[in-house]
């Protein structure tokens, strides 16, 4: 299934992808999700989506506007840089 089990923050909507020298790193976070659900291999997508959400969340609640994947998806974990950066 492609459905989402978390849930975006309504704050963290508009925490944008983003990496340049005008970003100044907060901290880094690693997500991780389940990768089956029931026995059931979910779908790259969806786990993309919410490590994605998880990301856009911690940067939300760390007061900083901004995230970039610093690693590859690995085994339903990814690192994630949590930035603010100028607009």
């Amino acid at each position: 299934s492609g459905c989402s089990f978390i849930e975006l923050n309504p704050g963290a909507k508009h925490i944008i992808f983003a990496n340049d020298e005008n970003c100044e790193l907060i901290n880094t976070f690693e997500a991780s999700v389940p990768t089956e659900n029931a026995f059931i291999t979910r779908s790259d997508k969806a786990i993309s989506e919410e490590l994605q959400i998880l990301a856009q969340n911690a940067a939300f609640e760390q007061k900083a506007n901004a995230i970039w994947p610093e690693s590859e998806i690995l085994e339903g974990k990814q690192r994630f840089k949590l930035l603010r950066c100028d607009r």
